[in-house]
């Protein structure tokens, strides 16, 4: 609420409902995108290849249907080839307990650069109408991509806090040495979460070209960063085992409304990067903060 009153008096139509509907669509690839990163926070991870995952599978999701194949298909094509790095990321900070800093930002630069290759470097523009639909359509006023995102915001949720595997994730991260021990196929988690991991940033590019009507190969750019701001805004901290998906829902929404703001004030997206910077270390710092008081408070309970 803070954010929105600052920039109703700093931002001339901040309050339209023009611009409350490019929030929304902007929250909605966002929203899609962070669900993924989340996966990964819960475990003690993260997942930097995630943005150049956006933009190579919407450059093949475009050149797909540029070349006739049908929309479901192309849609199909594109996120099995964004899946593959999730498969790599998967097996080697799964299986072969490479670090996951390491792997990620390496697929990060090689997802990027086929992206780059595929497209010869050039924006691929110009989609069928019934593409265009996904990340620019409404339904009774409403963004079908908004739609899409609270749909799959809902199945995470369902994932993560009723099944079986929801549960390993999080105790996966919140000590992976003992859910090994508890009989936890801790590799098998890891594994699986990375191809989730790659195929929600697949969609979430495809909702991105949908949405803009082009597929460039830097699309996704910076959208780890926001990832990882929208996961820690909503209370997932980098150690894992706590937070969620609904508070990534709503901390996607704040960095949707914080760049939109931004925007209207004549800030560029990389001076943008500055104040999402700092609030991710006041959470941080907060976070510290909260997690010694605790600590103090329980330590002087076991002394009284």
């Amino acid at each position: 609420m803070i954010i929105i009153a600052f920039f109703s008096i700093t931002a001339d139509y901040f309050l339209t409902f023009i611009n409350m509907m490019n929030i929304l669509k902007h929250a909605s690839v966002l929203i899609v995108v962070s669900l993924g990163m989340t996966l990964a926070i819960l475990l003690g991870k993260n997942d930097m290849s995630v943005g150049s995952i956006m933009s190579l599978v919407g450059v093949v999701t475009g050149i797909c249907l540029h070349r006739g194949i049908p929309i479901p298909l192309a849609i199909c094509v594109g996120l099995a080839v964004g899946s593959i790095i999730g498969f790599v990321n998967g097996f080697l900070i799964g299986y072969r307990k490479f670090d996951y800093w390491i792997v990620t930002f390496a697929n990060m630069g090689i997802a990027q650069s086929l992206a780059l290759v595929i497209s010869n470097g050039a924006t691929i523009p110009g989609f069928d109408s019934r593409f265009r639909f996904l990340g620019d359509g409404q339904i009774y006023g409403v963004p079908v991509s908004i739609i899409i995102a609270i749909v799959i915001t809902m199945g995470i949720m369902y994932l993560t806090y009723n099944t079986k595997y929801g549960s390993n994730i999080y105790s996966v991260g919140g000590n992976e040495q003992v859910s090994r021990y508890s009989g936890i196929d801790t590799n098998n988690v890891i594994f699986k979460t990375y191809i989730l991991s790659s195929i929600l940033a697949g969609f979430a590019g495809i909702l991105l070209a949908s949405k803009v009507n082009s597929a460039s190969p830097i699309a996704g750019s910076g959208y780890e960063f926001d990832a990882i701001a929208a996961t820690l805004i909503g209370g997932t901290p980098f150690e894992g085992g706590r937070g969620g998906v609904l508070g990534t829902l709503i901390g996607a929404c704040i960095i949707a409304t914080l760049r939109n703001g931004l925007n209207m004030l004549g800030l560029t997206p990389p001076i943008q990067f500055t104040p999402i910077g700092f609030i991710i270390i006041l959470i941080i710092i907060f976070d510290v903060l909260n997690e010694k008081y605790k600590e103090r408070k329980g330590g002087a309970r076991v002394e009284a």
